[in-house]
């Protein structure tokens, strides 16, 4: 589904001056300061606290009368958590915009902490367009995420599903998944209508789909955090939507008909696609570079997947951290070892220690875990992972010695946090690279 070139620039330009001409208060994810105004993407599982929505009020030229916070309800089913906050949403959305004929579109909902799409990400999203299409909103017409779809501006629908505890305590498994919707007007930039909402536990599967579960590192990018900002407490009615994030919709439209290729199996479709988003997207974007990777590995291009992953590295060394998806066995040192995953993981390590070894940056190797086992035996194996994948940089490059350290930190850290040892918590055992000051 390629625009003729005039199209193309004429709609990124009209996108662009969109999200160019929105000013926002919203800080991102390096200036963000206190924990009221932080995302909950921030706040991780294990710290993810349930406190009101008390997002304070950006800066206005015409002052107007602060709005009821939001307030989560207790935890119920998932579906009903869904339909509870959707009916809520769009009777919102209905008041603020109006009875007029408006289309809607869906920016593919997300799992704040990973960035990922997932099982019941999608299960939200279909149920949200269903509920859509019922009688009392029939001036709402829902239509693809397509560059076609955003030059009308319509209504855009974004929201994230991800695992809270309550309490904020550390090594503890999530106690609900807390539900953020949004929706915004792209015809004034701001935001109409907000709900959240939380659902039980084991009413959610947070289980990545293939595009993500495949991906050699996790998707939290600017462009990420520009929809995360948009979506939870950094806005409110009223509000403009990030800025960024708006800049970057025709490349998220070109992305989205990319991952859904890269699901359905048309790999080569999908290259293609990710190539055209490249021309569009932020250069640093992970969801393009992870696509561009992915897809040239399956169809066998290897000289063109290095090139993509050694892309991915550098990106990540600019930006000071690389989200690698190096991922281990439960309660072990052994990498995964499903499918080709042994091949790709040597490759990942040659290009990581050759593009470091370009660099006069240190790094440091931080080893993660699951939530199962005790506190302090998840130290020492989160450690013990930190420290097998430094050596196996180090024995690539001798000069990464006196530039790498190593550190572990248990579960403290978790994405996903159940402790269930599956696909669903897989990215919990992982290890990450910081790079961080010399000594």
């Amino acid at each position: 589904m390629k625009s003729s070139t005039p199209t193309l620039k004429i709609l990124t330009a009209l996108l662009l001056s969109v999200g160019l001409a929105a000013c926002s208060s919203v800080k991102g994810p390096a200036a963000a300061g206190g924990a009221r105004n932080a995302p909950e993407a921030a706040q991780g599982a294990a710290g993810g606290g349930d406190p009101d929505y008390t997002a304070e009020l950006a800066p206005q030229s015409t002052p107007r009368s602060p709005r009821k916070p939001l307030v989560a309800p207790s935890p119920i089913k998932f579906e009903d958590a869904i339909t509870r906050a959707g009916d809520k949403l769009f009777e919102d959305a209905l008041a603020e915009v109006g009875s007029g004929k408006r289309a809607v579109v869906i920016d593919p909902l997300i799992d704040a902490n990973t960035g990922a799409q997932t099982v019941s990400t999608v299960k939200m999203g279909q149920q949200l367009q269903a509920l859509l299409k019922q009688r009392r909103y029939n001036n709402f017409t829902v239509k693809p995420l397509t560059r076609q779809t955003l030059a009308e501006q319509p209504l855009l629908l974004i929201g994230t599903l991800t695992p809270v505890n309550v309490e904020r305590a550390v090594d503890t498994p999530p106690d609900a998944f807390r539900v953020w919707l949004t929706v915004i007007d792209l015809k004034t930039r701001r935001v109409v209508a907000k709900q959240i909402d939380r659902a039980t536990v084991g009413s959610v599967n947070p289980e990545p789909l293939p595009y993500f579960r495949d991906s050699p590192s996790w998707h939290k990018d600017k462009t990420v955090m520009g929809y995360i900002n948009s979506c939870q407490v950094n806005t409110q009615v009223g509000d403009p939507a990030d800025p960024d994030y708006l800049s970057r919709l025709p490349a998220a439209a070109v992305i989205n008909e990319a991952m859904l290729a890269y699901n359905d199996g048309k790999i080569g479709d999908a290259n293609a696609l990710y190539k055209e988003a490249s021309q569009l997207a932020d250069r640093g974007d992970l969801r393009v570079l992870n696509g561009l990777y992915l897809t040239s590995w399956q169809l066998g291009q290897r000289d063109a997947a290095q090139d993509a992953f050694g892309r991915l590295v550098a990106s990540g060394l600019e930006a000071k951290r690389l989200p690698m998806k190096l991922l281990f066995k439960p309660g072990t040192v052994n990498f995964n070892d499903l499918g080709d995953l042994p091949t790709q993981y040597q490759l990942w390590l040659a290009t990581m220690a050759r593009e470091a070894g370009k660099t006069p940056a240190c790094m440091k190797v931080v080893g993660h875990t699951s939530r199962t086992g005790s506190a302090s035996a998840n130290e020492r194996l989160s450690l013990r992972r930190a420290e097998a994948v430094s050596k196996l940089l180090e024995g690539r490059d001798r000069s990464l010695r006196s530039r790498l350290s190593v550190g572990g930190v248990g579960s403290r850290e978790a994405l996903i946090g159940l402790g269930t040892d599956d696909q669903r918590d897989a990215l919990d055992r992982r290890v990450e690279f910081r790079v961080v000051d010399c000594i």
